[in-house]
C-alpha cells in the first residue's frame, strides 16, 4: 500500500490541468486496473477503500485547479465530481469497483 500510495503522489494529479478528466482516466486506468486485478485477489474491500481515499481527493483538487469557479470551492468541486461519478460511473477503474466519490448515486445507469 505504501509503493502504491507513492505512485499516486507521483502522479501529480492536481497539478496535471492541462490534461482533460478523459486523458487523466485513460492514463492511471490501466495501473489502477492491474492494481485491483493483482491484490483484489485478497482483500478487494480494502484496496477499494483505500484507492477511493486515496485518488479521489486528488482529482478534486485537479479540479479546483482547473477550473476557476472550483477554485475556493472544495465542496462544490468535490460535488461535480460525485455528479460526474453517477453519470459515468465506468470512467476510472476504481470507480467500476464502487470506490465512488463522496455523494454520487448509482441513477439512470
Amino acid at each position: 500500500m505504501k509503493s502504491m500510495a507513492k505512485t499516486i503522489r507521483r502522479w501529480q494529479l492536481g497539478r496535471c490541468t492541462e490534461l482533460s478528466f478523459r486523458e487523466i482516466a485513460a492514463m492511471i486506468n490501466p495501473i489502477v486496473a492491474g492494481w485491483i486485478n493483482y491484490y483484489g485477489r485478497f482483500y478487494k474491500s480494502r484496496l477499494i477503500r483505500f484507492l477511493e481515499q486515496q485518488i479521489n481527493p486528488f482529482l478534486v483538487k485537479w479540479a479546483q485547479r482547473k477550473y476557476k469557479r472550483y477554485r475556493r470551492a472544495s465542496r462544490k468541486a468535490r460535488r461535480k465530481l460525485a455528479e460526474i461519478a453517477s453519470v459515468f460511473p465506468g470512467m476510472f477503474a476504481h470507480w467500476k469497483h464502487g470506490a465512488l466519490p463522496t455523494g454520487s448515486t448509482m441513477g439512470a445507469v
